[in-house]
């Protein structure tokens, strides 16, 4: 990814360039970046402040340490992977010893929370994805220009506030820095690749329209680019030995199963003649579907002029579910795919057609239908813990359905999946391929540690969930509040600072959700896209501007309608259908099982990806959330 400075170099060269100089750089680097909006009067003036302060700063530290300033390094406006889009970091310092100072300076006596957020996540997102950065130790800071500016404190970022023209903390841990043995090479640090997962809908528009493929620098994204390489190999050997295989492809929610199954059927698409091969992307999702089906005709609509590969039609290979299984229920004959995705297939039903009693098993009528094939590889995408359905499997049933469809095709499919999954299998023998279990989810590092909150809040031990809060609260804020407009006003400040400029569709979303059980709110977002309403496809896709949009505030998804899809920012309402009472939280809803509810939260409280915030009205469950390590905003705001 083609990331850019608005000037880097040595202090060396910095500090031998003139201030006039400097400005021009970063003016005409603001002004060729397709992201950002007018220049403000005021961003020049800081560009001054900064330079001034940063001149003031690094002689002091030179003369202090008698440090060769050609071996340090220092960017201003280094563009980096912000949540859905591009953003600048103010100054950024790279050591000999291999540390990385990642500074933001505000013109003003107070720094807000959302400008600390911000400067921890600018922090975070360079140790995490920029690779050059993953192995430097990191300091964050923001620095206050402004006389009789005030101090806060915060585990990750340090509050410096400007003396006579000098950032003393700033210049106090660079002259530490500088005092530890030298190994870095801070010329390569320029060099560094960076790249951040996007989400699911950038991802698809990603794979269709720039014919590219989203890998991450990590050993997450390592294992998606094996198991996509893993899928196409098989593909083709099955063509060439007309097989038949079974894949089972498994990960936890946020590991990036749906790009991997999406961007595997593009890439047999532009690999084979799309008409040799039809592959298909099919999701029970029927929400997904409409939204992934919208963002390619709103993207198709962006890109005019784009070099996209025109002969692939993403909305084509990415299906609801029901009609192929219509298909298949008339007629095994009726469909000539041999490249399938099935995603979600944990929550395959076990009759696929519920009315009849002895209707098989939807994993039953797949098996058979790939039996007859000349040849084609199915694959299964599954994860766990997140059933909303009536007729839908937990994934052990799931695995059992499984073992006995495979068994029924008596040899004619070879069924292929983690050693995780074999070892349940009773009736088939199955090839065991570990590469197809995704481990590390992909969204960010502290993914894992949210479903462990997450967890803990479910099952009523509030002590482990606020141990796991103060963990994250620093990267990934959990806030609560008892009022609607309190949510919306804060979310609106984490968008303003957090994407300040930012003028792209896909910088930010945050909107609310809701339980469908969990009494009256807001209107609901509709699914149907023949209903009147608010529709689901414009509300996750267009810009924060349209009246449709998620940012709009007007109407809210439920676990039916969001399930396989994120926010940046998810506003739940908690409802009456789970309170807590007596110690524990109790279902008080009326569907046909407990886990059905208990799924619906998962769910809920899981889609966002840089934060929640949940509007709590039931005064007892606000208590418990709090003590989950729930910051209450009204009190933050106070602290603040």
């Amino acid at each position: 990814m083609d990331l850019k400075a608005g000037w880097d170099g040595t202090w060396q060269d910095f500090l031998s360039t003139d201030k006039a100089s400097f400005l021009e750089s970063l003016v005409s680097f603001h002004c060729s970046l397709s992201w950002t909006q007018d220049l403000d009067p005021a961003q020049r003036y800081a560009w001054e402040t900064e330079y001034d302060v940063m001149t003031s700063t690094l002689n002091h530290v030179i003369t202090e340490t008698q440090v060769e300033p050609e071996k340090c390094w220092i960017a201003f406006e280094q563009e980096l992977i912000g949540e859905g889009g591009k953003r600048a970091a103010d100054v950024n310092l790279v050591t000999p010893a291999g540390e990385l100072f990642v500074v933001e300076f505000k013109h003003k006596q107070e720094a807000s929370e959302y400008e600390i957020l911000r400067a921890n996540s600018d922090l975070q997102t360079m140790r995490r994805y920029h690779s050059e950065s993953i192995d430097l130790v990191g300091h964050g800071f923001v620095v206050l220009t402004k006389p009789g500016a005030k101090q806060f404190q915060h585990p990750n970022v340090v509050c410096d506030i400007a003396d006579d023209g000098l950032a003393p903390q700033l210049a106090s841990q660079l002259l530490t820095s500088l005092s530890k043995p030298s190994y870095y090479n801070v010329l390569q640090w320029a060099k560094g690749e960076f790249y951040r997962q996007p989400s699911i809908l950038h991802g698809t528009a990603q794979v269709f329209f720039d014919a590219k493929i989203p890998t991450l620098k990590t050993s997450a994204g390592e294992n998606i680019d094996q198991a996509r390489a893993a899928l196409l190999k098989l593909y083709q050997h099955a063509r060439d030995k007309q097989q038949r295989y079974v894949v089972v492809v498994h990960g936890r929610p946020g590991a990036g199963k749906t790009l991997l199954g999406i961007s595997s059927v593009a890439e047999i698409a532009r690999s084979e003649s799309a008409k040799q091969s039809e592959p298909i992307f099919l999701s029970g999702n029927g929400p997904l579907v409409q939204v992934l089906q919208h963002t390619l005709d709103y993207s198709g609509k962006q890109s005019v002029g784009r070099t996209g590969d025109k002969v692939i039609d993403g909305r084509v290979m990415i299906q609801d579910l029901l009609p192929f299984k219509k298909d298949l229920k008339r007629s095994l004959t009726s469909r000539r795919e041999t490249f399938v995705v099935f995603d979600e297939a944990q929550r395959a039903w076990d009759k696929a057609s519920p009315r009849e009693s002895q209707s098989p098993s939807e994993l039953m009528l797949f098996c058979n239908w790939i039996a007859c094939q000349p040849f084609g590889v199915l694959v299964l995408l599954v994860g766990d813990g997140q059933a909303i359905h009536r007729n839908e499997m937990q994934l052990d049933q799931m695995l059992a359905d499984l073992d006995a469809a495979i068994r029924a095709q008596n040899g004619k499919v070879i069924p292929i999946m983690p050693s995780l999954h074999a070892s349940k299998m009773q009736l088939v023998t199955p090839i065991k391929k570990d590469v197809y279990n995704l481990k590390t989810p992909i969204r960010q590092a502290y993914t894992e540690s949210l479903d462990k909150w997450i967890e803990a809040v479910l099952s009523n031990n509030s002590e482990q969930a606020q141990k796991v809060a103060l963990d994250i609260q620093a990267y990934y804020p959990l806030r609560l509040t008892q009022n609607q407009q309190t949510a919306e006003t804060y979310a609106l400040g984490v968008q303003q600072t957090m994407h300040e400029g930012n003028k792209l569709q896909d910088a930010f979303r945050t909107g609310w959700l809701m339980s469908s059980q969990g009494g009256k709110y807001i209107e609901e977002v509709q699914k149907d896209k023949y209903k009147p309403g608010k529709h689901i496809g414009p509300w996750y896709v267009e810009p924060p501007s349209s009246e449709n949009s998620c940012c709009q505030f007007e109407a809210a998804c439920t676990e039916f309608s969001c399930q396989g899809l994120e926010l940046s920012l998810a506003l739940f309402n908690w409802g009456q259908d789970m309170v807590f009472r007596n110690g524990k939280l109790v279902v008080t809803d009326r569907r046909q099982y407990e886990h059905y509810t208990e799924g619906s939260y998962r769910v809920l409280l899981s889609r966002g990806r840089s934060g929640l915030v949940i509007k709590c009205d039931d005064q007892e469950t606000f208590e418990y959330l709090k003590q989950c390590g729930m910051r209450d905003i009204e009190d933050t705001n106070k602290n603040h």
